[in-house]
């Protein structure tokens, strides 16, 4: 850039910049915006979710129930662009199919602060989520 100033700001995972071209031309080679670290910590947090419900000693209806919510959120997670709706309806199943059991002492406790955990990652769309868990 001639004749101009440029200013990026990072501010966490957020990066932003203000690009000012007083005289001549602006030439951007490149602009990339990623949410990868909410998609890794997400992937991650429903991974340790799929573990917890398999020490889960659940009916076999509910945890075949609970097996393929958390199958199937963990598959759309893994989506280059995964449908939050969908992953809030998939979390919501999987806690509402835990509480049903009656598995929320202890380990049934701990797989519903994973899904908590899980849909913070979700953005605006957390609340939804959290309402339902």
């Amino acid at each position: 850039m001639r004749g101009g100033k440029s200013t990026e700001f990072n501010i966490g995972t957020q990066n932003a910049a203000s690009i000012q071209n007083i005289a001549g031309d602006a030439h951007i080679e490149r602009l990339q915006a990623n949410a990868s670290w909410e998609i890794h910590e997400l992937r991650t947090s429903i991974s340790r979710a799929q573990k917890q419900a398999a020490r889960l000693m659940l009916p076999r209806d509910q945890g075949a129930s609970l097996k393929g919510a958390l199958d199937s959120a963990a598959a759309e997670a893994a989506k280059d662009e995964p449908d939050k709706h969908r992953l809030v309806e998939l979390l919501g199943q999987a806690g509402r199919t835990v509480k049903e059991a009656g598995a929320v002492a202890s380990a049934g406790a701990t797989l519903l602060d994973t899904l908590r955990h899980a849909a913070t990652f979700l953005g605006p769309l957390a609340g939804a989520a959290l309402a339902i868990l």
